[in-house]
């Protein structure tokens, strides 16, 4: 009988037996150098307050939603997952890639050390005066428009979003790539250090 439900739990899908990731779980997911990797995991939430050392992946998961104080002190790979929501006060010492994920806004107060993601999800609000300390993709989103003072360390891809016009105040130390979008209306305050690609 106990083979009968192994097989049977064998069978189902990977979201119908999904779990929250506990402390004594979590460490059979950790390496060496604290890097935690639940890519394609069945796990469906992480404990609050968490404090991952290196980097995280989350890519290819059914979480949601990052915890309330979580601390990254490496990189956010949460590629093609059901990632919605990032809490305001979630810190990430490295990238935020978020491609693919299911991000529809990003709110003020989470700190990112590196380049931001967003392409091929259903982004339609970053929050005024954002700073980002790399590049910035919003590559294939349904955004209308970027954030009042926003500052991109890096350069900016807009290619494919619904962007039409520019905020009157604008930062880009790298170059803009607008792939192919029409923009309508520039910024009347733009510190621009390299090149528009259209």
């Amino acid at each position: 009988m106990r083979h009968l439900f192994v097989l049977f739990l064998l069978c189902l899908p990977a979201s119908l037996i999904a779990e929250q990731l506990d402390s004594y779980r979590l460490l059979n997911h950790l390496d060496n150098y604290g890097n935690l990797d639940l890519r394609n995991k069945p796990y469906t939430s992480l404990p609050d307050g968490l404090v991952v050392k290196g980097n995280l992946n989350i890519a290819k998961t059914a979480i949601k939603t990052l915890p309330a104080d979580m601390d990254i002190q490496g990189s956010l790979d949460a590629s093609n997952s059901q990632l919605s929501r990032i809490q305001s006060g979630t810190k990430i010492k490295g990238y935020a890639n978020l491609l693919g994920s299911q991000v529809k806004q990003w709110p003020r107060g989470v700190r990112v050390g590196g380049y931001l993601n967003f392409t091929d999800t259903p982004l339609i609000r970053l929050p005024p005066r954002l700073r980002v300390k790399g590049d910035l993709s919003v590559i294939r989103t349904p955004l209308e428009s970027l954030p009042e003072g926003l500052t991109v360390d890096g350069s900016l891809f807009i290619g494919g979003s619904k962007i039409s016009q520019f905020p009157d105040t604008m930062t880009v130390k790298g170059n803009i790539y607008l792939g192919g979008n029409q923009i309508s209306k520039w910024p009347t305050n733009l510190t621009l250090n390299g090149a528009v690609a259209r």
